[in-house]
Parts: structure tokens; sequence; C-alpha cells
């Protein structure tokens, strides 16, 4: 501002000034139109033009009749000063004007397209709080402003918005409603400058959620769409991932289920905090729902690959006391959980290899779950064959085909893979023995996929897949039900079977007489059973 400088005045007065090469009592003039009447309706501050002079060291605008303005603003060189009640120059205060507000800085120029960190309008006694003043001078209210490519809030008393910012109506306020109730759709969040956050993230509690109450069990993962709006729903591509969010907004993490057109986190949570079912994922209440696991940490959804996790009845309580469960996981991200409608559904028995010196298949095998059967349906994955429960849990280790009574072998724990061929496997003692699950299907010699061989199988005695070896003497006879029939065959102490019409001795002992005896000569499992003996 060119006005008249006085000893009075400070250093940087002079240097915006430097025009004014001569220091006297009066002012230069600095407008050559004049003012508009007091009297006269001012409809813009920018019609204000006068003639500014220094009295006494105070600022004063004059009209053309030497008579001082007073509650309004005078121009000077393209900017506007206020002058009051008094007539003299208003400096670093609010100005309440023709309805609006506004703020005149130290040098009294009216601020425009520029901020300003201040008490609120008449009153001094509170926090300090960052307005913005528009081209035209007027403070935002009940907008947006876009400042150097970012977006702010202001509310009605044109306070710039931090946090969480909600659009109701045509006012713009502190979020304190849930984000699905009267928002118009429309809650932002906006960091500790003011600017909206857009394509971010940020951990906070909800809207209504009061600071002051608040934990660390209120808080929840946003993320911000580029719009500046709340991201609910599932988002496919964030930093190429894909995450899923409550219709709240809250990013959700473990077991997550979309249910009618809303995602939700589907554990038993006995807190209640999180979890929303206590439904396996086989329950009517879930049927049909398309079932997710999302990292526990970051929340990204896991896909195409194998987890091993407690079931979404136990996870909220992550007790270390329950088993985990290998789960798989499709390229969708859908967690496979197969329908057991499906004809290739069976009922199979869980059992436990307990003891391979066992003389019986009780004493060898121990059923599990007190022998009740659970329906499992089998899938290949890359190639491979894997056996899962109505829940998606994979199914490890012995199991026998409740139609069949066939027994199958799905490797340990953390393998699952469907065993073919010769296979060592240990007891509960830790003690190996040797097993053969066919490779290939012959109905007819009872042969399976997969299926522990009966009989015969490359000159070997197997029961259940299971090598059953002559434990007493050098040679013994064993029977196996094969395709409803009772097969006898000899077997000596390596399981080989034998099949030669003599007598069996050992120490000069008859132990088996089978000069007389007839061995079957069809091919496959019955081979070289036996009948006739002595």
């Amino acid at each position: 501002m060119q006005l008249g400088i006085s000893k009075s005045v400070s250093k940087k007065q002079k240097e915006s000034a430097l025009i004014m090469r001569k220091q006297t009592k009066i002012a230069a003039v600095v407008s050559a139109a004049a003012l508009l009447a007091l009297g006269a309706s001012m409809t813009s501050f920018a019609a204000s033009k006068g003639t500014w002079m220094m009295v006494d060291g105070e600022w004063y605008c004059y009209d053309k009749n030497g008579d001082a303005y007073t509650n309004v603003f005078c121009s000077s060189n393209g900017k506007e000063y206020y002058v009051g009640d008094d007539g003299q120059l208003v400096r670093s205060e609010w100005v309440d004007y023709d309805g609006s507000y506004y703020f005149v800085n130290s040098s009294g120029a009216k601020i425009t397209n520029d901020w300003r960190l201040t008490t609120p309008y008449d009153d001094d006694t509170a926090d300090e709080e960052w307005y913005y003043f528009k081209s035209n001078g007027k403070r935002a209210e009940n907008e947006k402003i876009t400042y150097k490519g970012k977006t702010y809030f202001f509310d009605s008393e044109g306070t710039m918005l931090t946090g969480w910012v909600q659009k109701n109506g045509d006012e713009y306020e502190e979020g304190e409603a849930d984000i699905t109730e009267d928002t118009d759709g429309y809650t932002y969040y906006c960091d500790e400058t003011g600017a909206r956050l857009e394509k971010a993230w940020v951990e906070t509690w909800a809207p209504e959620v009061d600071d002051e109450d608040a934990d660390t069990d209120d808080l929840h993962w946003y993320y911000l769409k580029s719009s500046g709006v709340v991201q609910t729903g599932k988002a496919s591509n964030i930093n190429g991932q894909t995450y899923f969010f409550g219709v709240n907004g809250q990013m959700l993490t473990g077991w997550v289920a979309k249910t009618d057109s809303n995602y939700e986190m589907i554990w038993e949570d006995d807190a209640d905090t999180d979890g929303t079912y206590g439904d396996s994922l086989s329950s009517s209440a879930l049927a049909g729902a398309d079932v997710y696991f999302c990292d526990e940490e970051d929340g990204h959804m896991k896909k195409n690959k194998w987890v091993k996790l407690w079931n979404n009845v136990d996870f909220g309580e992550n007790d270390d006391d329950n088993d985990k469960y290998w789960f798989y996981l499709e390229k969708s991200g859908k967690v496979y959980v197969p329908s057991m409608n499906d004809a290739s559904a069976m009922d199979v028995v869980k059992y436990s290899f307990i003891d391979g010196e066992g003389e019986s298949f009780g004493e060898i095998f121990e059923a599990k779950n007190n022998g009740n059967s659970v329906k499992a349906i089998e899938k290949k994955i890359n190639g491979k064959t894997y056996l899962f429960d109505a829940n998606g849990q994979m199914i490890s280790k012995f199991v026998k085909d409740e139609a069949t009574g066939l027994m199958y072998y799905y490797g340990g724990s953390d393998d699952g893979v469907m065993e073919e061929g010769s296979v060592s496997i240990a007891d509960d003692s830790g003690e190996t023995y040797r097993f053969y699950f066919s490779s290939s299907t012959d109905a007819d010699e009872f042969y399976y996929d997969g299926a522990g061989v009966n009989g015969n199988k490359n000159g070997k005695l197997y029961e259940n897949g299971f090598l059953i070896k002559a434990k007493n003497d050098k040679y013994e006879t064993y029977d196996v039900e094969i395709a409803g029939d009772t097969c006898t065959f000899i077997i000596n102490q390596s399981g080989s079977i034998q099949s030669s019409t003599k007598e069996y001795e050992e120490d000069d002992e008859v132990l088996i007489d089978a000069t007389n005896a007839t061995f079957n000569s069809t091919k496959g499992a019955k081979k070289n059973s036996v009948t006739g003996l002595n």
C-alpha cells in the first residue's frame, strides 16, 4: 500500500512505499476517482476509492468533500483497506462488512487468496484456527476450496476442518455420524494440514466415536478413493492388491464373506468387536456366500495359495489349543468350500495309524471322532488330488470311504496330497511301515485310484494298503476281503505271497500243507489266493 510515510511507520512500510520520495504530513493521492458518498448504496467494496491522509500518526480515507469515510473499504493501487467506526485504518483484525467476514493484515490490506491462522471472529479467547479468504476477500464458509492442487473444507463458521468431514445438505461439518447415515454419501478425511486425503490410507477411529472415549480396539484402517470419498465394498486394485471394506468403510481382515450386497467379517468373537458370525462355512447362514481370507496385518486379499488357519468359528479367539487347518484360496481369492450336493461327495471316517505291530485292523488303526463320518470331496489342484470337508478344511492322513470300505491316505498334516504307489508311513510311535496305494482304477479287481490295496500287488500282500507280513512263523496264512470274497494267502515274513503246492516248513515242522491246494491264477488283487489247504 503506497500511503504517505511518517517517521513512526515501520521499515516494511517504508519499503512498500518507495515511490513516495518525500515525507510530508499529508499523503499523496493514491486514487484518481472519488468514492461514493457514505449515504449512497454500496454494493461492492471495489467501488470504494478515496484520498488517504495521515493525521496524528493514523491513516484516514477522505471523500471529495473532505469527509472521512467510516466502516467501509477504500482502495489503493488495487488493494482494499478498511476504515472503522472512527475512520481510522484497521490492521490485523477481522472485518464484518456487508454480511460477510474478511481479514486485514498488518498493513491494513484485505487478505485475498490466502490463509490466516487466528482466533475466531469476535472471540479472542478461543483457540486459533485456520481460515481461507477467497479472491473477493470473503472467508470460505460451508464449501470446499482447491488450493495448490489440494482440497480443503470449511464449516459454517469458516473454520478449516481436519479429520473426518461430512457433507450434510449444503453444509460441511466435522464428522460425527455413522458413514452410512445423514451424510448424503459424502464422508472425507483431511489430514492435520486440512488437505483431503485421496488415494490414501488412514488408521483412525470411526467418525461417530468420541476421541476421548476411544481406545486401540476402536482403530480401523480406511481407504480414501481418488474422489476423497471413503471406500466401501470391494476395491480390486489398490497398489495391485484387492481389499474389502465394510458398509462403514473399515478395512476387513481375516475371514470375510459377501452376504447380500455387503462384505462382513465372519468369525466368532466373544468381545463382539469384529466378528459377526459364529456359523461354520457350511452353515445355512453362509450358504452360497463368497468367502475370502484377508491378511491379518495389511488386509490384502490372499489368492491362489494355501493358508493354514483356525477355522472361522475359532479364528476370533486365536486359541493356541485349537487346531489349525489348511484351506485353499482360488485364483479369484474365494476360499474353496465344496458343495456336498455334488455326486462325488463321499462319507469318510478319519483314522489314525497307531501301531504297525498290531495283529488286526483295529489294533493298527484307530477311528477318530468316535467313528463318525464326515462329508468330503476330492479336488485336483495343480495336478494333485486333495480331500476337503464341507467347511473347506483339507483332510489329511488316513480316511476310509464308508461306501466302499477302502482306505486312502492324503499325506501328512502339512501335505494332504493323495498318495499313490509304494509309501513309507510312520505310526504314532514313529516307526515306519510300508503301504501301497493304487495308481489306477480296476473295479473288477477292486483297485481304485488312490485306494489302499487289498490283496496282491507285485507279489506282496496288502490290507487297506498296509503290508501284511508273517509275524510269528516263517510262513503264515492271512485272510483278506476282496470284492465281497474272503481270500486266503500264504505269506512269509517279508510279506511275499507264496504260490507253490507244497508243505511250508520251519525247523522240520510243517506250518502249512498246500500240497493239494489250488492257487488263483486271476490277475490282480486275488492272484495267488489259495483254496484247498490241508
